[in-house]
């Protein structure tokens, strides 16, 4: 029989899960996990940061649905990785990720890199583990693919010492696991899904708030299904698409697309309230005031039990999976909507709609130079494809383009989530696009936020990936400076930034750049971005506000 060493093992289980990239840096203790992809056909995404591999391989969860995979080396590189999975667990979004480790030989000697590593991914993973057997690998492997995907999802942190990893043994004498875990979601319980139900179709201003839960259970269809059954209107939710789920951005019963500041027109007119795997954390007010009418009843549908009830009392608590409890109570509703028309209240914030919609149109017309934020992302609406997929990263610009930008189908725009984690937008702009090669990938970025993970455009450049990144230049920390500005004492302390002509990294780096002043010649300088062929960098000054 051939001999395998533990990167092979780990390949082949990867190979049989579907997983098509690897994303990571490249080190002497996790070289045979390189070696072993190679060998099965997966591809090898090598970053410039380890931070930034791990922000790949949650994006690339964002975008197919499925677990993303990443290898860190061992000591710094996975010290450089923990912001990467701490943001992936205060998401909620499955990867695998496999660090490096000293040999078993040389623990507590002073050996090369060496830390106790699987302390620290234990503070920010769902579950870590070390495993200490060749032939144990690809058992553990499919361990960690379980708990990344299972309930509600997170990243799984497996390492590996090196005399582990390169240890070979015969193929045959280890058989690679099948059939370990399920697609299926558990249901709610029947009483409880029943006076939720009854509680939606007996109000006078339902609301529905959907989070990514329904986009881990791929329930947007059932969602919509839902929403048109029964009438009841769609928010903007915290998944990081800015809650475009199951509905597009322009469907009537949308009311992501009618923002007034960061809360959608009409939340606190809610008398009943359905949150549906949507966390009730800082995005939406911790459910505080504001949220939903004085007296509201909220319902909350989460597949993990504790977060039912956190920050504020719920009345109808549903603990299972957002997509099989949406069959439920859709077979709940049933007949029971036939004849039923739209709520009276939606028309009732319409003339509230239009004046903020007035407001933020007269904002996008602006011609000054430099060019007014809202300018700039009335310029990219209007260029790209329907079916564009928009990656923002940022601070101050983020709030800026969730009010302008929409994607369809829904689903396709990338942000921060709870995390607030700034310079994730390269790393999802790569995996968007690897994902989806042919369609457009457009990231817009902050002047602050760019700096973050610059280096990783020579990814793109590298491997070829073509992704344009417009970048909101108004030379400073503009959510500091106004924070700052409002503390009253007129200080700005390294909230500056300077003229700092970004195009010309990515030019020197084998990119396209180009420098753009005025607002009317944004549009030209993206239909020259994307015709390069290259990672591009439009770099657009812009006024701070």
């Amino acid at each position: 029989m051939a001999e395998i060493n533990g990167g092979g093992l780990i390949a082949k289980v990867l190979k049989q899960e579907g997983v098509d990239t690897l994303y990571g840096l490249c080190g002497g203790h996790i070289d045979p996990i390189f070696q072993g992809c190679v060998d099965e056909g997966i591809k090898v995404i090598g970053a410039r940061h380890e931070q930034a591999a791990v922000f790949m391989a949650e994006g690339h969860a964002w975008m197919t649905g499925k677990p993303g995979v990443v290898a860190v080396t061992a000591g710094p590189g996975v010290m450089n990785a923990v912001t990467g999975l701490w943001t992936a667990l205060g998401r909620g979004a499955p990867i695998v990720v496999f660090g490096g480790r000293s040999p078993v030989r040389e623990f507590e000697r002073g050996s090369l890199q060496d830390v106790d590593s699987l302390s620290v991914a234990r503070t920010v993973t769902k579950w870590a583990r070390a495993g200490y057997h060749t032939n144990r690998i690809a058992e553990y492997v499919s361990m960690a693919f379980r708990q990344a995907a299972s309930g509600r999802p997170g990243p799984a942190y497996l390492e590996f010492p090196t005399d582990i990893l390169f240890g070979r043994i015969d193929d045959g004498d280890v058989p690679i696991p099948g059939n370990y875990r399920t697609a299926a979601g558990p249901q709610g319980d029947t009483g409880l899904v029943k006076e939720a139900v009854e509680l939606l179709l007996g109000a006078r201003n339902p609301l529905i708030i959907p989070g990514s839960g329904v986009w881990w259970s791929q329930a947007g269809d059932r969602l919509r299904e839902f929403v048109e059954l029964t009438n009841i209107p769609l928010a903007r939710g915290n998944f990081p698409s800015g809650g475009q789920l199951g509905l597009p951005a322009d469907h009537p019963l949308h009311m992501g697309i009618k923002l007034k500041g960061n809360r959608s027109i009409g939340l606190e007119n809610a008398d009943v309230v359905l949150l549906l795997g949507a966390r009730l954390d800082w995005r939406l007010g911790y459910g505080g005031a504001g949220y939903g009418s004085e007296n509201s009843k909220w319902i909350q549908v989460d597949i993990e039990p504790t977060e039912i009830g956190r920050n504020r009392p719920i009345d109808v608590g549903i603990t299972g999976d957002v997509g099989a409890v949406l069959e439920q109570m859709l077979a709940e509703a049933g007949g029971r909507c036939e004849g039923r028309t739209e709520m009276p209240w939606i028309n009732e914030i319409e003339e509230e709609v239009k004046t903020e919609n007035a407001t933020l149109e007269s904002l996008m017309a602006n011609d000054a130079v430099p060019a007014h934020p809202d300018r700039l992302c009335k310029e990219i609406r209007d260029f790209v494809d329907k079916d564009a997929i928009l990656v923002i990263d940022g601070g101050h610009i983020v709030h800026r383009a969730v009010r302008s930008l929409k994607t369809d189908p829904p689903g396709q725009m990338l942000t921060f989530g709870a995390t607030g984690t700034l310079g994730t937008g390269p790393s999802y702009a790569i995996a968007a696009k690897l994902a989806r090669p042919g369609q457009q990938v457009l990231l817009l970025s902050g002047d602050g936020s760019f700096g973050l993970n610059a280096m990783e455009f020579d990814t793109m450049v590298r491997h070829k990936i073509p992704v344009v990144c417009v970048v909101a230049n108004d030379r400073c920390w503009a959510a500091i400076v106004h924070d700052q500005m409002r503390s009253g004492n007129n200080r700005l302390i390294e909230t500056q930034l300077g003229d700092v002509a970004y195009h010309k990294i990515v030019e020197d780096l084998g990119g396209y750049g180009e420098e753009v002043h005025n607002p009317e010649d944004i549009g030209p300088a993206l239909k020259r971005a994307f015709a390069s062929g290259l990672p591009a960098c439009i770099n657009v000054w812009c006024a701070f506000v």
